[in-house]
């Protein structure tokens, strides 16, 4: 028998195999058919023992005897005998399957995709080991086939994939046809980090995005800067949820899915009068088209402070006190009697911690010891976070609704008093199919805040700011916490702290804050979609202030007095009342023509109206002093309300350009009106363009994809307005009406104050942006990146205008009179990949800026404000040369016109710039500024993040580090300093390296108790480095095996422990925290969390 004819033969003993299959079932029918089928078309194409191999097929059978005959004439057909059929599942990080998924056996063509619930299944040959999975938005993934035929598996985000679809304004866009500069953050990495709230999430996340948090007090939020400098009037990036403007610090981050940041005017335009330092989009989860899931979270934390002052002890302060007065009155600070009475106290704590001095027989005399820190500050206070949620649909209807709480206590030591924010927030986002061609929503938001906080007002010395810290300088050690008697103590006028905690009243805030909205979704034909969605928001803020009486008492505990900022007591309510109304409708319009020229346009309408009531009672002398109702006081009544409104109105279009996915142009465009100006500068229109070469797609390319699947150069030009201007009517001289404090036939008379003078040709800053940046993606995606370049120049500044004559006797009114111009870059870069069963990612971000004054109505050169060439931050002071190490050669410069008087050793001696033999600092003006230069500027410069996260069989881990590289601070003095020019005042530890014969190398000067002036003085020795890296955040999560999940009817369990602010390398002196302001904020925490999430 020839080859060809034994071909032949075999494949009809194939046909015949199916013909002769009565006898059996009908899977098995199909299963030997096809099995013969293989046999037959691989022998086909076969050239060696085909005549032997047909004889014994004509037998009807199919045994191993045959296969291993095949194999004796060198012929592997083994695989067509013994295919297997492979299943499995493949789902996301949060355990929901994922749909359209393609699921490949690699190195053949065999394959499929899963269906909705993620589910999928193949035949495979036994001799295929691998199988490949990818999609959309996802790192792609090789696994081997699992020895039971089941293979799962669990896909992580690429969150930097080229093919994601991009929140922009009022739309859409594919990141990979993107011509302005945008940066995204998705909700993966805001579930990495246990966060309370969103500005914590996004702090180095992306490249100049500038969120700073200021305090770490209870419910603190953030407040986030693009792109550094804005104004000299300040003014911070739009913010919107969803579209509509919310207070982003009261929603939960919990329901983001994801951030999208506008950076540049191409991005930002459409929004007009309020986008001229950024936008940043916050996008909800909502619903989505399959079965219901259940997600529940917990996260219970303990936090402590990151840094705090610590003061000296008695024996301490009796040293540097009795040497700060020894120089000045030559005598110690302390007498003979009261020295023995601390030390005695001091050695054995059970002796007395206060006495009667013969000199003060009335009152006590402290020999305490006292940790004030350990009194009014809890070591650890805990946090605890718990949410839920819920989504599903269908092809009709599909829903997200969620709740979360926090509780979150404070740093005061809660026996003194209780220190909390409790946030509650509700989202619920419905969507309804009602044909294919339109949809219904809703979106329902309500956010409620409870904060209590320690009393403080201008009367009670703003001794408990409510960010500040909850403990000032003018306590220390040897004032006891309490007396002999038991009764709380205090020196002189001096107050207790402990005292004003317990007993000194306290302060409630309470927000509701509540966002309606409906949207409607029109789509008449294919190409054309039309969106409408109206919102209204209803913001009630209740805040009580109470401030009780704090008596004085006397060695016999008699009440003499009591503290001055607390009398007399006293009760006042706010109440704040905002409205906010927002309407929108927009149409798209999308169109492919010739296959290659891709057109999109957008064209909408937007008008937002917002109204501010706000209402304040106040009386004193309350009847009850732990009864704190207006009501029950006696004193007199004030009462203050006011009514604020304004008012946006403009139309906004958009019309994107793109040939053949190679070259891209976008224009945005808004025509924009703020109630804000005078009606013939109310309007103005607001433009921008921005191109893109796709050089991947280019021809000559080709060769090169493999290898770089995304390189792109943008560039674009825009320009915006800033109607975040002082007041809302600067335009008009308005009247202002008071009470006297005098009488006039026996009644209090009101006044009208004069208006000022004010410019009615007040209009907009305006900012003009230029941006150029690259996008890359390279090794199959893995590396992608971006880096941008820009300056902006903001014009027409809110500020004073030219002097007038004095004649006048009012002061110049604002006008658009100032210039600025910021420069900076952003690069940011991403590696993702995976090794065997290992998924990882890193990230980079780096960002830079600079300001400088282009404008300014400064003619006399004032350093102390604003002048043209002036670097936006710089810091003016005098160079310290080192210590007098003598008292004579402290004689041989003179620095009298810097503290009035002759220096000694051990006092600072500063750098004679100018050569004039003294030290001054002129007339603080550019052409004479003494010995005075620029020693520093506050800017941050170098702004970093890196991010790395893996995760390996359930196993991930989640590790963020961020810094500033450059920032000088000239912090606070009170906390580190005033003890060199106020004798009542705690003294920080830090402040014993002072200089003496035996420690001519110290930090501090010599102690003195007044007269310091140089101590005090802006100089280059107290100059604080602000440079920092952070270790921001560890995360170490486990995920519990679906096999065991499931038989508790789980889709996924994942328990995980966190700490954040872990470890900080700085060079700043350690009494403040790199992030803060300064010591005198209310300090960052470092926290140590447990959590666990459940999907059902």
């Amino acid at each position: 028998m020839t080859i060809r004819a034994s071909r032949l033969h075999i494949f009809k003993l194939g046909l015949n195999q199916f013909m002769h299959m009565e006898q059996h079932s009908r899977p098995e029918q199909l299963s030997r058919f096809f099995h013969a089928l293989a046999v037959s078309a691989s022998l086909l194409t076969s050239s060696v023992g085909l005549p032997a191999f047909a004889d014994e097929l004509s037998d009807n059978t199919f045994t191993s005897k045959r296969v291993n005959t095949l194999k004796k004439s060198n012929l592997i057909v083994e695989s067509f005998f013994q295919q297997k059929e492979l299943t499995g599942r493949v789902t996301d990080a949060d355990g929901k399957g994922i749909e359209g998924v393609s699921v490949k056996v690699k190195g053949s063509a065999a394959g499929t995709s899963t269906d909705a619930s993620g589910q999928y299944s193949l035949t495979a040959s036994n001799n295929d080991k691998t199988l490949v999975f990818s999609n959309v938005g996802y790192l792609s993934q090789e696994v081997a086939i699992a020895s039971n035929g089941v293979t799962n598996v669990t896909l992580s985000a690429d969150v930097t994939s080229i093919s994601d679809v991009v929140v922009i304004g009022y739309g859409t866009q594919k990141k990979e046809n993107l011509t302005g500069a945008v940066s995204t953050v998705s909700s993966e990495v805001l579930e990495s980090r246990p966060i309370t709230t969103l500005g914590q999430g996004l702090q180095g996340t992306a490249p100049n995005l500038n969120v700073t948090q200021g305090s770490g007090a209870p419910g603190k939020g953030s407040s986030f800067n693009v792109r550094g400098n804005t104004s000299i009037n300040g003014g911070g990036p739009l913010i919107l949820v969803n579209g509509i403007p919310m207070d982003v610090n009261l929603i939960s981050p919990n329901d983001i899915e994801s951030v999208t940041i506008l950076k540049d005017a191409a991005s930002a335009a459409i929004y007009g009068a309020r986008a001229a330092y950024g936008v940043i989009l916050i996008t909800t989860k909502s619903g989505k088209k399959e079965k219901p899931v259940v997600s529940l979270s917990t996260l219970f934390s303990s936090n402590s402070p990151t840094s705090k002052i610590e003061f000296i002890d008695t024996k301490d302060r009796i040293a540097y006190m009795n040497e700060a007065s020894m120089r000045v009155n030559g005598r110690n600070y302390y007498d003979d009697i009261t020295m023995e009475a601390m030390m005695a106290h001091y050695n054995d704590p059970t002796k007395p911690s206060a006495f009667i001095h013969p000199a003060r027989l009335d009152e006590w005399t402290g020999a305490a010891n006292t940790n004030w820190e350990k009194i009014l500050m809890s070591e650890s206070y805990p946090m605890q976070q718990h949410t839920a949620s819920i989504t599903g649909g269908s092809d009709k209807f599909d829903y997200y609704s969620s709740f979360s709480f926090i509780n979150q206590r404070g740093l005061t030591n809660r026996d003194l008093f209780d220190e909390y924010y409790k946030r509650y927030n509700v989202m619920t986002n419905l969507n309804y199919n009602i044909k294919e061609w339109i949809s219904v929503g809703t979106r329902i938001s309500i956010n409620n805040g409870n904060k209590r906080f320690p009393p403080n007002d201008p009367y009670f010395r703003n001794s408990f700011p409510e960010d500040g810290t909850i403990y000032q300088t003018n306590v220390y050690s040897t004032q006891p916490y309490k007396d002999p008697n038991g009764n709380w103590t205090h020196e002189g006028s001096i107050f207790n702290p402990a005292q004003m905690l317990s007993e000194g009243g306290y302060q409630t805030r309470l927000v509701n804050d509540v966002w309606m909205t409906g949207l409607v979704k029109i789509k008449p034909i294919q190409e054309i979609s039309i969106n409408v969605d109206y919102s209204f928001n209803t913001k009630n803020t209740k805040h009580m202030s109470y401030v009780a009486k704090q008596p004085f008492y006397n060695v016999k505990g008699d009440v003499v007095g009591y503290y001055g900022g607390s009398n007399p007591n006293r009760v006042t309510r706010t109440d704040n009342e905002d409205r906010y109304y927002v309407f929108n409708a927009y149409a798209d319009y999308t169109k492919t023509f010739l296959e290659k020229h891709n057109f999109k346009a957008m064209v909408g309408f937007n008008q937002e109206y917002a109204q501010y009531n706000m209402v304040s009672a106040e009386r004193r002398n309350l009847i009850i002093n732990s009864v704190p109702y207006i009501n029950l006081a006696s004193g007199d009544r004030f009462a203050y309300d006011g009514i604020d409104e304004y008012a946006i109105r403009g139309v906004f279009s958009r019309i994107n350009y793109s040939y053949d996915d190679r070259y891209l142009v976008e224009f945005n465009g808004r025509y924009d009106g703020t109630s804000k100006f005078a009606k013939k500068d109310r309007f103005a229109f607001f433009p921008s363009v921005s191109v893109g070469w796709r050089i991947d797609n280019e021809a000559f390319f080709s060769s090169l994809k493999e290898k770089v699947s995304l390189l792109k150069i943008r560039a674009s030009y825009g320009n915006l307005g800033n109607q975040n201007v002082p007041g809302y009517y600067p335009y008009i001289a308005t009247l202002s009406a008071a009470d006297v404090n005098y009488l006039i036939n026996g009644d209090r008379p009101m006044s009208v104050i004069a208006p000022g003078l004010v410019s009615s040709t007040l209009t907009w800053e305006t900012v003009t942006q230029k941006n150029i940046g690259i996008d890359f993606a390279l090794l199959n995606s893995r590396l992608n990146g971006s880096l941008d370049f820009y300056t902006r120049d903001t014009k027409d500044m809110l500020t004073k205008s030219q002097t007038l004559p004095a004649v006048l006797a009012v002061t110049e009114p604002q006008a658009n009179a100032a210039d600025l111009r910021t420069r900076g870059f952003d690069l940011n870069i991403t590696w993702n990949d995976q090794v065997g069963n290992v998924s990882y990612g890193l990230t980079g971000i780096l960002s830079d800026y600079s300001a400088k004054i282009t404008k300014y109505n400064n003619p006399v050169g004032l350093i102390a404000d604003y002048y043209v060439g002036s670097d936006i931050g710089n810091i003016w002071g005098l160079t310290t040369g080192g210590f007098f190490q003598t008292d004579e050669e402290a004689l041989k410069l003179d620095q009298t016109n810097i503290n009035g008087r002759r220096r000694q050793a051990g006092d600072l001696w500063m750098v004679d710039l100018n050569g004039d033999g003294k030290i001054t600092r002129g007339a603080q003006t550019l052409n004479d500024h003494g010995d005075m230069s620029i020693i520093g500027n506050n800017t941050p410069r170098y702004s970093y993040g890196f991010r790395a996260n893996a995760s390996w069989k359930g196993i991930d881990l989640d590790v963020f580090f961020q810094g500033v590289g450059k920032r000088d601070l000239q912090m606070s003095q009170l906390y580190y300093l005033t003890q060199y020019s106020n004798e009542w005042v705690g003294i920080p530890k830090v402040a014993m390296d002072y200089w003496s014969p035996e420690n001519p190398n110290a930090f501090f000067p010599r102690p003195i108790i007044s007269g310091a002036a140089d101590v005090l003085a802006v100089q280059t020795r107290y100059l604080q480095n602000g440079a920092y890296l952070r270790l921001k955040q560890l995360t170490i999560g486990y995920t519990i095996p679906q096999h065991i999940t499931q038989k508790f009817s789980t889709d996924r369990i994942r328990v995980f422990f966190t700490g954040s602010n872990l470890w900080t390398l700085t060079k700043m002196i350690k009494i403040s925290d790199p992030e803060l302001p300064g010591p005198s904020s209310y300090p960052m925490y470092r926290s140590f969390s447990f959590g666990a999430s459940i999907s059902l």
